[in-house]
């Protein structure tokens, strides 16, 4: 059914494009920084405590993350706006990786790469924060699709480098090269941002906005859908350097690979959100997109060929249907609330965490008894589930067929 309490406009309906490329701008920066050490972190860890048990550290680290994220808004309240909380969160990264970059791999670093990774997941939420001030439902397609765009542009370029600084500098010089990474972020964030407008913040209500989503069909499954591109995104950033390391790739075609495989975030992304505005809406192409990543990752799963142009080929494809779940999933969620659902937006931003800690933990379970390739095929389960939901989504209107209504 369509939602009918719209409320008067807020402050968040009216589009502020001057404020989305500060963001887009910040995004790319972080994107690149985040990226040049999340595809190798897996390796990491691997050397702790062996490929079979890394998710014991992911387990902890987006339980913690989980929970912290509940009371992110009383921090945000706390610190005096959500641009101040990212300053700190950054500052934060920025310590931990300079320490990181000159100690030994042991337990003691283990814990202090846990915490890093604690601070730049709530660091994202926080910007996501600000960015949402700066959309409205007409734009919301083409606000996220670039925004995600310039992002995913940053995250792309990350692994090419990053595999060779691993080459030649271990993981003392990936650290090292955060370090300076966040610094320059946190540089341009207090320079764009020092006079930024806050947006105003208020307490996750998690029965009452549970209740909200699940008298909202449309809210339901869009967070179901969600909650399947997340488990998607932990299983792939952990599993597939070590699968493909176990196949006897070096680091450096593992690099190119990587790069490869992102592309499609940064061609797909805004084409389809502005299509997704304009003509179609989302259902159409979110369909499409779960069916063939659950396709591809199925394959993931199934074969074990060492041709570098064949997982190329795969890893891509991979992507195209992730690229299409994301910014669709972002565009058709905003398009579904208004000024007044703060509690929602919070509540659907807690599927990446919950997605996060229900992987690592089936992860863990898995691979006591089965090969690695198993984590990829439980992915697949959960795609394909969530093919339902996208089913039951009642399609948005696009620009279009708004238009021919009110001819």
């Amino acid at each position: 059914m369509e939602r009918k309490r719209k409320q008067k406009p807020s402050k968040r309906d009216k589009a502020d494009l001057k404020g989305t490329h500060v963001i887009n701008a910040l995004s790319f920066i972080f994107g690149f920084t985040d990226s040049f050490f999340v595809y190798v972190l897996s390796s990491y860890f691997a050397r702790i405590i062996g490929s079979d048990n890394v998710g014991v550290f992911y387990l902890v680290t987006f339980a913690i993350v989980f929970v912290l994220l509940w009371h992110l808004r009383r921090l945000i309240r706390h610190v005096g706006g959500s641009v101040r909380t990212f300053f700190l969160l950054i500052l934060a990264a920025i310590f931990a990786s300079a320490v990181l970059s000159v100690l030994p791999i042991g337990w003691i670093s283990a814990v202090l790469v846990m915490f890093l990774l604690v601070v730049t997941n709530l660091a994202w939420v926080s910007l996501d924060v600000v960015l949402e001030e700066f959309s409205d439902d007409g734009v919301t397609g083409r606000v996220r699709g670039l925004h995600l765009t310039i992002m995913n542009a940053g995250i792309m370029l990350a692994p090419f480098f990053s595999t060779k600084v691993l080459e030649m500098a271990d993981f003392n010089g990936i650290f090292f090269g955060i370090t300076l990474g966040y610094s320059l972020l946190l540089a341009f964030a207090i320079i764009l941002l020092h006079n930024g407008h806050e947006p105003e913040t208020a307490d996750m209500e998690a029965r009452s906005a549970w209740r909200k989503m699940l008298h909202e069909p449309n809210l339901f499954h869009i967070y179901i859908i969600s909650f399947a591109l997340e488990f998607f995104y932990v299983i792939m950033v952990i599993y597939t350097p070590i699968h493909l390391r176990s196949l006897g790739f070096s680091w450096e075609n593992i690099g190119l690979l990587f790069t490869v495989m992102l592309l499609p975030f940064v061609l797909l992304q805004y084409p389809l959100g502005v299509l997704a505005d304009r003509q179609f809406g989302e259902k159409e192409f979110l369909i499409m997109s779960l069916g063939l990543s659950f396709m591809v990752t199925l394959a993931i799963g199934l074969f074990s060929s060492t041709s570098l142009f064949f997982w190329a080929v795969l890893l891509f494809l991979s992507r195209v249907g992730a690229a299409g779940i994301e910014v669709l999933r972002d565009a058709y969620f905003y398009k579904q609330i208004d000024g007044g659902d703060d509690d929602l937006i919070a509540f659907f931003r807690t599927a990446r965490p919950a997605a996060n800690v229900i992987a690592a933990f089936l992860a863990i379970l898995l691979l006591a008894f089965f090969p690695l390739q198993s984590v990829f095929f439980i992915a697949s389960v959960v795609l394909f589930i969530s093919l339902y939901s996208a089913f039951r989504l009642e399609d948005t209107a696009s620009e279009v067929e708004l238009s021919s209504r009110r001819s």
